[in-house]
């Protein structure tokens, strides 16, 4: 009798498996034909759950997003506050455990790189729909902070933007002098905790 395949699992190890394939040669430079190989599949099957690599690419940062979604749900309790919940959100701690924590650190910078070059449209249009997301989250904790009286925040949309324009800003840094994950992450957190500082309301 004939297994029966889950779609959706066969997609998600075609595309773990090509995970590193993207961590050492890049994005534009890995091939169909490599990512079949690596996930020891024919070129064939690969279209059959894929329509192209771009495909493949949003696949991995889904389960990356998801996992990391699921890891801060259990971190975070409702005694935090604003600003603790904001940068438990940007702690990336869970990387560490399941899989290797500079693949996806490496994996990330290939992404950002891949939206300054993209001309496309796809990578552009994919990641602002995945920042929009943040933004969302990070603005409504920001309101909810105002609203407690933990922050002071004149203009919330400005406040969220600039946090969103610090985490692509600390990738890029740190790609460009070549920190390992744990300098990436210390220096995000450094630097958004600073940012919030500036508008947390001081107690007399």
């Amino acid at each position: 009798m004939a297994r029966i395949i889950d779609k959706e699992e066969k997609r998600n190890d075609i595309a773990r498996a090509s995970i590193t394939l993207f961590c050492d040669k890049g994005i534009q430079q890995t091939s169909i034909d490599a990512i079949a190989k690596s996930a020891g599949v024919a070129k064939g099957t690969i279209y059959l759950y894929f329509k192209n690599k771009e495909e493949i690419i949003f696949a991995i940062w889904d389960m990356i997003a998801k996992r990391h979604k699921e890891a801060y749900a259990k971190r975070v309790t409702e005694t935090m506050s604003a600003k603790e919940r904001i940068l438990e959100f940007f702690n990336f701690s869970e990387c560490q455990e399941e899989e290797n924590k500079e693949e996806v650190y490496r994996l990330y910078q290939h992404f950002i790189s891949a939206i300054l070059i993209d001309k496309t449209g796809l990578y552009t249009e994919y990641f602002e729909s995945f920042f929009r997301e943040d933004f969302d989250f990070i603005s409504t904790c920001l309101e909810e902070g105002v609203a407690k009286g933990e922050f002071v925040a004149e203009n919330i949309e400005l406040l969220t933007t600039s946090i969103m324009l610090l985490l692509k800003g600390v990738l890029v840094r740190a790609k460009a002098s070549n920190m390992d994950f744990h300098e990436a992450q210390a220096l995000l957190i450094e630097h958004i905790t600073f940012l919030l500082n500036q508008c947390t309301r001081r107690v007399s």
